[in-house]
């Protein structure tokens, strides 16, 4: 074998043993089943093995990131396909759906306005409000992920949002 696959197969161990238990609660979140969600990891990680050559620093907080957006990604995918073999019927979850389209509309321009704010905070703010809000991890999963205390990880994200929506009233007079 060449020096450049084991090098390969280095990379993902290092990506499989840091990032698979975090990427399993991400994708069991959305699949509320163990079984599905560690198949959403394993494809997750098929896909993150075509692209290693993208990941450089596997311990940075954008590696972090990739890899929970991956398993996110993968078991939404998942789910879809299982929605798919049901045949639908127009009941009144999609009623509600359907009028609450334009609120949606009016959302996403509000979630572009969140998004580049918090790009624009201190990192220390910005890592911990990302993982929180958009990764969708609990207070101890941040913790761990950046080797914080979970205090710490509190007082950053009230801070945080404290200067989000200082910033973000600025911004919108």
């Amino acid at each position: 074998m060449r020096m450049r696959d084991e090098e390969e197969k280095e990379k993902l161990r290092q990506l499989y043993d840091t990032y698979r238990n975090i990427m399993y609660i991400a994708a069991c979140r959305i699949l509320k089943d163990p079984q599905r969600a560690e198949d959403a990891v394993h494809d997750s990680f098929i896909a993150i093995s075509r692209n290693l050559s993208k990941i450089d620093d596997i311990g940075s907080l954008k590696t972090a990131s990739y890899c929970i957006k991956a398993a996110k990604n993968t078991a939404i995918n998942l789910m879809k396909k299982s929605f798919n073999e049901i045949p639908s019927f127009m009941n009144d979850e999609d009623i509600l759906y359907e009028e609450n389209v334009l609120d949606m509309i009016c959302t996403k321009e509000n979630y572009r306005i969140v998004v580049d704010s918090v790009m624009k905070l201190d990192e220390k703010y910005r890592d911990v409000l990302s993982l929180y809000y958009f990764n969708e991890l609990t207070v101890p999963e941040i913790a761990d992920l950046l080797s914080r205390k979970e205090g710490t990880v509190k007082q950053q994200l009230a801070r945080g949002r404290h200067k989000l929506i200082n910033m973000i009233e600025k911004e919108m007079q």
